[in-house]
């Protein structure tokens, strides 16, 4: 139970703060760790606004409840928030360390092992450029009724719109699909159409 005191405020608001925090330590956002801080803000809430109220506007039972209401939604919303934040931030490389003239800037400590473009990502990339390079050569040497039957279902994505393009039976493209698949395969690239 809350060690907080609050004499000589009002009884309905103590009352509801309490009961409100009790409903705020049940969701997942809060534990019972958090009572006195949640009731203290509250009570900081209801405090701040209660000159506001107006009693030819309402009742101040009904003032207290949506102030208090506001503002544990506003903690939820805030909890909800941080909850989603991953931890992380975009940050430049050419930001710089310290405040000082001579500081150091992020990409200065990164090494030519953990370097960005690293040979791995040099192995990669010209692994890539030699698939293209093997794709282009078998795409060229291709006769050319494959080569437009590649160039359809390259286009179309797909072998019954390739089929329509074409103006030919699936059937037919299908026994041709084939042919060029073998052809695909024998050049050494393989899977590039889907069905």
């Amino acid at each position: 139970m809350s060690n907080n005191r609050y004499g000589g405020v009002d009884s309905y608001a103590a009352f509801f703060i309490a009961f409100k925090v009790k409903q705020l330590i049940r969701s997942p956002f809060f534990t019972y760790d958090d009572y006195e801080d949640l009731e203290q803000e509250l009570m900081l809430a209801y405090l701040l606004g209660w000159p506001m109220f107006d009693p030819h506007k309402g009742h101040k039972n009904s003032f207290i409840k949506a102030l208090i209401n506001n503002a544990a939604g506003m903690m939820i919303r805030e909890a909800e928030s941080q909850m989603r934040w991953t931890g992380f931030k975009e940050t430049s490389l050419f930001s710089e360390l310290s405040g000082e003239s001579d500081s150091i800037a992020l990409m200065d400590l990164i090494g030519n092992d953990d370097a960005l473009w690293c040979q791995s990502f040099l192995a990669q990339s010209h692994r890539s450029v030699e698939c293209q390079m093997d794709i282009q050569k078998a795409i060229s040497n291709m006769p050319s009724e494959l080569r437009i039957i590649y160039d359809n279902i390259k286009e179309e994505g797909n072998v019954s719109k390739a089929a329509k393009a074409l103006e030919l039976p699936i059937t037919t493209l299908c026994s041709k699909v084939k042919k060029l698949r073998h052809y695909l395969d024998k050049s050494g690239i393989k899977d590039w159409i889907e069905k």
